[in-house]
């Protein structure tokens, strides 16, 4: 049966937040898209196992122009300190489309083959996108996992504590960031090394908005036993 991609994915985007219950997501309105079949769900691999298993975090880190949350708190921080690896990082694309419910993001893990979630054609559902949005365009998706170096405090419950390991989820301009960090740090850590990085909220303007992206310091042990932004500053 013939499926329109845009409202499958975006049927699925939707279902995936509903699971959540930190993000609830209103329901998206289907658009009026051409169709595409159904594709084939193809056989996972040992490696795209490991790759889930490495993303297996107690939250997302995001950043604004005023700081740095955990997850959906409210509570902002001018630096977070973490340790992190190059080759648990899991690569992507993603598609960030305004729907009549909202903006959503859909992503894509195969090269492009197919949607995340739906595993509907990935060219169908940027197409569709594309005809729902003008402004909706593809960006490269980075997903690294990274481990605490100190406790952090919360507006609701107690804090995050060394040793957790977050996610960061970096595409567009936060892609753009975290790019020409990796050209500068990859040719001395290489895949496997383990090391220590101060993240930090730059403040950005465009398109008359006012945004943040993630700022990137490696530090040695000394810099890293310096005393950091812990309790955080005031919410937001």
């Amino acid at each position: 049966m013939a499926i329109d991609a845009i409202a499958a994915a975006l049927a699925a985007a939707e279902t995936a937040a509903e699971q959540t219950p930190s993000a609830p997501v209103p329901a998206a309105a289907p658009a009026a898209c051409a169709v595409y079949p159904a594709a084939q769900r193809a056989p996972r691999t040992l490696q795209d196992l490991m790759a889930t298993a490495a993303m297996n975090v107690d939250c997302y880190l995001s950043v604004s122009d005023l700081g740095i949350r955990f997850g959906k708190d409210k509570q902002l921080h001018d630096t977070v300190d973490i340790e992190m690896v190059f080759k648990n990082a899991k690569t992507g694309l993603v598609l960030r489309v305004n729907t009549p419910a909202g903006v959503r993001y859909l992503t894509s893990y195969d090269d492009g083959g197919t949607e995340h979630r739906s595993r509907q054609p990935w060219a169908a559902v940027v197409a569709d996108a594309q005809k729902m949005d003008g402004n909706a365009y593809v960006s490269d998706l980075v997903e690294l996992p990274a481990k605490l170096l100190n406790d952090y405090a919360r507006k609701e419950g107690g804090p995050v504590t060394t040793g957790t390991v977050v996610g960061l989820s970096l595409s567009y301009m936060n892609f753009k960031a975290f790019a020409a960090f990796l050209q500068e740090q990859f040719p001395k850590f290489g895949m496997d090394t383990p090391f220590k990085v101060r993240l930090s909220a730059v403040a950005k303007k465009g398109s008359g908005q006012d945004y943040g992206v993630f700022g990137w310091e490696v530090i040695d042990d000394a810099a890293g036993d310096a005393p950091a932004a812990k309790g955080g500053k005031k919410a937001a």
